[in-house]
């Protein structure tokens, strides 16, 4: 006999002052039935020949079959993935909704929306902004499967700048491109300009995302490199658009 939760729960709500159940020797627990008895400290008195015995141990000795194949983050447990529910890591499952995973869908839209810009401008044929855009994506793809998997990022260069420099230069553009910041983008410049300017402000978003998923009511701070390199990737894009109005990428 297999004793599920489901039949434990039908017998609790006939009886919500039950203290100990009476099972057959050999009588299989499913692991959320085991949880359901150990959470209401109920009893397992197991009959053998007609005698009755408090069972001491509540063994999971379960076929593969009804094991469940996924876990949630309070520990509760799934014969099958619901709809609704994605995995995180491994088989431990949240809902679609979770913090992280509306963060690693932003990134998945940015890099999309990349790779279309990456294509509308291969018509400009300027060696150099290729060579930028490339570096933008694989500064995506890093912090992308960096989260997912949960190891740290590493030491890593975008635009051919360390994290640092990246952030003096887009600080400094007075001192970099002999310019002012560039403020008042509008309709009248380059559509490279805009394009990458449209970047910049989804890239801001997907930073507050980040902010979200890692940054704790307490105060506590998760994936502070995640963080870094969101608030570089920004700034990559803003000396993209200082090297595109300077005339570094050409005159289209």
């Amino acid at each position: 006999m297999v004793l599920t939760e489901e039949k434990l729960r039908a017998l609790y709500k006939k009886d919500e002052n039950m203290k100990e159940i009476s099972l057959e020797k050999g009588t299989i627990l499913t692991p959320s039935a085991r949880q359901f008895l150990i959470d209401r400290d109920i009893k397992i008195i197991e009959k053998t020949n007609g005698k009755r015995e408090e069972k001491k141990e509540i063994k999971e000795t379960v076929n593969e079959e009804l094991k469940p194949k996924y876990k949630g983050i309070l520990g509760e447990l799934y014969m099958e993935k619901p709809e609704y529910m994605t995995q995180i890591y491994g088989n431990v499952l949240v809902k679609k909704d979770n913090k992280r995973i509306v963060f690693r869908g932003l990134i998945d839209s940015f890099q999309s929306h990349w790779l279309v810009l990456m294509k509308d401008l291969e018509a400009i044929k300027n060696n150099k902004l290729q060579k930028d855009l490339e570096s933008i994506e694989k500064f995506i793809k890093n912090i992308l499967v960096s989260e997912v998997i949960g190891e740290a990022l590493v030491e890593i260069k975008v635009l051919e700048k360390n994290l640092d420099e990246i952030k003096e230069i887009s600080h400094n553009p007075k001192k970099y491109f002999n310019r002012e910041h560039l403020f008042g983008i509008s309709s009248k410049d380059s559509y490279l300009v805009i394009k990458l300017n449209e970047m910049r402000a989804l890239s801001r978003e997907m930073e507050i995302k980040g902010v979200e998923a890692f940054v704790k009511e307490n105060g506590t701070v998760e994936r502070r490199d995640i963080l870094l390199a969101l608030n570089r990737l920004s700034s990559a894009i803003y000396i993209m658009m200082l090297r595109g109005v300077s005339g570094e990428y050409g005159n289209r």
